[in-house]
């Protein structure tokens, strides 16, 4: 049974203990795992890169089977995937600091073309001359490897591109025509909303403001995508995720993206304070439930979550601003939290919502 506590405990608790010793124990347990992440991700492009190059290579012997081209194909491979991940990755930084963010899509599509393109070259050329001694470009066929070269980096370059503005699974969705007809699913949902974000919109101006949104964006994205999290929209200054799956482990993931989210915020506060005079702060909501997923419109396509469980959650990133709760999550969503983390909630008093005919169930974290 988790332990209830009154609204006024709480609100003191959650200002004065929630930056201490939750969240820097989650920082001391992620810092590993994201290290993990990072190379398990970097792992999974080495073996997927050599494998390819060595089935090009063996593809392309002519006459007898040798090892050594394959050796060299493979390491070809590697060459090839790690640039282009660099490349990637490096585009993807902070906008604060990413000066590639601050280009014109056509451009950043072209720069990204070009690097695959350089990595490319150098994928094919350097394996063979360290180990063979030969030089590639004066091979026939070359330029004509080179074109095609240029053309997939091109054709790779626009698919990341636009996979980054409909988001991974809504891309795959309408290739797929997964949604083509609405289906019902059981997601995870949350909701990370802006604390005092209209009073700073009315201070530093819209086109600040939306500077401002588009870096706090950019700070929360490797929070979701370290959690395996879909960004389904953003609305306003809020974003809502959710995870297709109710399995323990990945509510846990959702609970930890939540608090690495503010985590991730809280480490960017000066940076924000110098550009806009105000550090970002967020209230979440998570919960969990059934929703129709299905495309929605002709000439502009998205993907669609409706049901209750998508107003629920809205209304319980309502009761958090009332509780004064960085995190709120309902007692659906920590029934399927493993022992361990729902050990870390703590019962919040009912909320009456709107439309809703019991008191919602709450809990925050300790």
């Amino acid at each position: 049974m988790l332990p209830k506590v009154d609204v006024s405990a709480y609100k003191t608790h959650v200002t004065h203990e929630t930056n201490t010793l939750p969240f820097e124990m989650k920082a001391a347990c992620n810092m590993p795992s994201r290290l993990l992440n990072n190379l398990a991700f970097f792992g999974k492009i080495l073996l997927v890169s050599a494998f390819i190059g060595m089935i090009i290579a063996a593809l392309r012997q002519n006459g007898a089977f040798q090892w050594g081209n394959v050796f060299e194909g493979a390491l070809s491979g590697v060459l090839i995937g790690l640039g282009c991940t660099l490349t990637d990755l490096l585009s993807r930084s902070s906008r604060r600091d990413s000066f590639v963010r601050r280009f014109p899509v056509a451009v950043v599509v072209l720069l990204r073309a070009t690097a695959f393109s350089f990595f490319i070259v150098v994928g094919l050329t350097l394996p063979f001359w360290l180990i063979s001694g030969v030089l590639q470009w004066q091979q026939p066929g070359f330029k004509t490897l080179f074109f095609i070269s240029v053309l997939i980096a091109a054709i790779i370059s626009i698919v990341v591109e636009i996979t980054r503005l409909l988001g991974k699974e809504a891309t795959l969705s309408l290739v797929t025509g997964r949604y083509r007809v609405a289906r019902q699913e059981d997601r995870v949902v949350l909701i990370a909303d802006l604390v005092g974000s209209t009073a700073l919109a009315e201070r530093i101006g819209d086109l600040r403001f939306h500077e401002f949104l588009g870096d706090v964006a950019q700070d929360l994205s490797a929070s979701i995508e370290n959690a395996s999290g879909d960004v389904h929209r953003y609305v306003g200054d809020a974003v809502i995720v959710t995870w297709r799956s109710q399995e323990t482990k990945v509510c846990d993931a959702s609970l930890t993206c939540a608090q690495d989210m503010h985590r991730a915020l809280e480490d960017a506060a000066a940076g924000y304070i110098a550009d806009f005079g105000s550090a970002p702060q967020l209230r979440i909501a998570i919960h969990c439930g059934p929703l129709a997923a299905g495309e929605i419109g002709d000439w502009k396509k998205e993907i669609a979550l409706l049901g209750d469980t998508m107003n629920t959650t809205a209304r319980i990133e309502h009761a958090a601003g009332e509780f004064g709760a960085k995190i709120a999550v309902s007692s659906d969503f920590a029934d399927l939290l493993s022992e361990p983390v729902r050990a870390n909630l703590v019962a919040l008093p009912g909320y009456a919502a709107n439309g809703k005919s019991e008191r919602l169930a709450l809990f925050g974290i300790k």
